[in-house]
């Protein structure tokens, strides 16, 4: 081999070192995500802070508009039960409050699952376990949405203040705001890139 083909064979060596240390860089957006590093080799091509270009946004807003009302809508329940917890809030504005959020909850998921996912799995097989995660995620937030219901139905009844009630529900909705947190977060990261880069 002579010197030439040596540098341009040490050059393609050091390119694929540093595109494979610029893959294993890459972390998801949450603290505790789910999301192995062999997952987000489309998160790679269409980082977060490409998911507003011009190039792209028509097609990821959509879905980035839902989750961010999904945010907003349980960020306004939290806020409430903590005020209420502190005393901002007396029984009937609290009760007033909550239930008017609580019927508005957007369970959008069902679509997702019967859809939009084993969609996404036919386009990339190699995903498959973590769009699985996501499915779990799901059912954990049906039953968490199921018990935030039944506990509003109780308080609708209760005309009396019952704040072993109250703490209940304001635990059910800390315990699901942190599954959303982590699950809205852990889609966007798969699903944007998807959205994003798919043709048509």
């Amino acid at each position: 081999m002579n010197n030439s083909s040596q540098n341009t064979a040490r050059k393609d060596m050091v390119n694929k070192d540093a595109a494979d240390d610029d893959l294993f860089s890459i972390t998801p957006r949450h603290p505790d995500s789910r999301l192995e590093v062999g997952w987000l080799f489309l998160y790679h091509k269409l980082p977060p802070d490409q998911w507003f270009g011009a190039d792209y946004a028509y097609k990821t807003s959509g879905w980035i508009k839902v989750h961010t009302n999904i945010r907003k809508r349980q960020r306004i329940l939290l806020q409430i039960s903590t005020a209420y917890q502190s005393g901002e809030f007396d029984w009937s504005e609290y009760r007033k409050r909550v239930s008017m959020h609580i019927l508005k909850l957007h369970q959008h998921h069902g679509v997702e699952d019967a859809g939009f996912f084993p969609e996404f799995i036919a386009m990339y097989p190699k995903l498959a376990p973590a769009f699985e995660i996501l499915g779990r995620d799901h059912k954990r937030l049906d039953a968490l949405l199921d018990e935030l219901q039944a506990q509003n139905d109780l308080l609708a009844r209760s005309e009396v203040e019952d704040k072993a009630l109250a703490e209940q529900l304001h635990q059910t909705l800390v315990d699901a705001t942190n599954l959303l947190s982590q699950h809205l977060t852990d889609e966007e990261d798969l699903v944007i890139p998807i959205l994003g880069l798919r043709q048509g």
